[in-house]
């Protein structure tokens, strides 16, 4: 397919086994909702997490809520980016502020606003704050 890379849920095939479909080279993204579900995504070739939803979400009726003390949890625990994701938006991200998240995933707060560019230039701006 040429796909640079592939992400799979907790209920999807197992990381390791992903790991050694796609090779070395391709990106591996682990969803992740617990450290031993983090670690265990790292341990088996994951290169980054997508932890979430670490706020209530339209998107994805379900999705497995993530507090925020958990996700600094799993920020601490590995080496690879965390990625948040679930509900987040320009008014809320600064409650990540701390947590250690290296970015956020969206839908939403993009595009679900009339001004798709301006709604992303304004997240990603309040962003670069609250992952500082």
């Amino acid at each position: 397919m040429g796909a640079d890379g592939i992400h799979v849920g907790q209920s999807d095939m197992e990381a390791g086994d992903v790991r050694a479909m796609i090779g070395e080279d391709a990106i591996l993204g682990v969803s992740a909702q617990t450290v031993e579900q983090a670690l265990l995504a790292e341990k088996r070739g994951a290169d980054y997490l997508g932890v979430g939803a670490v706020f209530p979400t339209g998107s994805k009726d379900d999705a497995d809520d993530v507090s925020h003390e958990e996700l600094k949890a799993i920020c601490e625990a590995v080496s690879i980016p965390v990625v948040a994701i679930g509900g987040i938006s320009r008014n809320n991200v600064m409650e990540l502020k701390g947590t250690g998240i290296d970015g956020i995933a969206v839908i939403s707060a993009i595009f679900a606003q009339p001004d798709i560019e301006k709604a992303t230039a304004e997240l990603r701006k309040v962003t670069e704050e609250a992952i500082c």
